[in-house]
């Protein structure tokens, strides 16, 4: 692929290996970067996985909000799916912790706005991302994250749903997800303030060696959990009170809406 033209996009790199697709870096013909995820040709005949794929772009292309990655369109080239993002300059949030970016704290209101925000606006456009985690988060270097990856968001529904299967990572599941219970858009705060929780400390809430463990755990979170200023003492009071609120294990004493969360960061 490096150095070739796939659908009009000259191919300078690839960025990444995983899942269900290779990213690249490209240019057009004004020499513009963006990102190019190409579907591996092991899932080619996937009908699961290309629905997936395909469904994840649907989503994306009916968001429109600075910190959600820009779609700019999808196609089918030499029998590969293949779909077509906005460039960020810049790696994921989950990176940025593994390596103590000093520069997370002096941006940590942004961060945590941003991200409030977009979630926000995916929840008000009708869907839940549902897989909300620092890997798909990305920082540019003017620290305004974008929200990244909709192939396993969900329509929002009315009222709490339960759902065959689970996706996602079990990390960032809300107990009700561990318990096979219906949910809805507060599952994703609940993974939200699990990664601001990341973001401030550097650890999760809870820590946990096992699946049976995290399940155990999970089910009596607010028992388990360490308060965010026993680990990160400059974490001002009201900042942990809204992570606390993101983190209750009951449905019903955690943020109704992410617009709340929005609104009590800007505060």
């Amino acid at each position: 692929m490096i150095g070739s033209t796939f659908a009009g996009f000259t191919v300078l790199e690839r960025i990444n290996h995983g899942g269900m697709a290779d990213i690249y870096l490209v240019a057009d013909s004004r020499d513009q970067r963006f990102i190019l995820r190409v579907m591996l040709p092991e899932f080619r005949e996937d009908r699961k996985r290309l629905r997936q794929f395909q469904w994840g772009c649907e989503v994306l292309a009916k968001l429109n909000h600075p910190n959600i990655i820009e779609f700019h369109g999808s196609g089918q080239f030499l029998d590969t799916f293949f779909a077509i993002f906005e460039f960020v300059d810049g790696s994921n949030l989950r990176e940025r912790l593994l390596r103590a970016d000093p520069l997370l704290k002096a941006n940590r209101h942004r961060l945590l706005q941003g991200m409030a925000a977009g979630l926000a606006h995916i929840h008000d456009r009708g869907f839940l991302h549902l897989d909300f985690k620092p890997e798909n988060v990305l920082i540019p270097r003017t620290y305004e994250p974008k929200i990244i990856d909709f192939d396993l968001a969900i329509p929002r529904p009315k009222e709490p749903e339960r759902h065959n299967g689970t996706s996602g990572t079990p990390a960032y599941w809300s107990p009700e997800q561990i318990a096979r219970q219906p949910f809805d858009e507060r599952a994703d705060i609940f993974a939200f303030g699990i990664t601001a929780y990341e973001l401030v400390t550097g650890k999760k809430p809870v820590m946990t060696s096992s699946r049976d463990e995290l399940v155990e755990k999970y089910m009596k979170f607010n028992e388990h959990i360490v308060p965010p200023r026993q680990r990160a003492p400059d974490c001002p009071v009201a900042l942990e009170r809204v992570i606390l609120k993101c983190l209750e294990k009951d449905m019903p004493r955690r943020y109704p809406s992410m617009s709340l969360v929005v609104r009590d960061l800007q505060t």
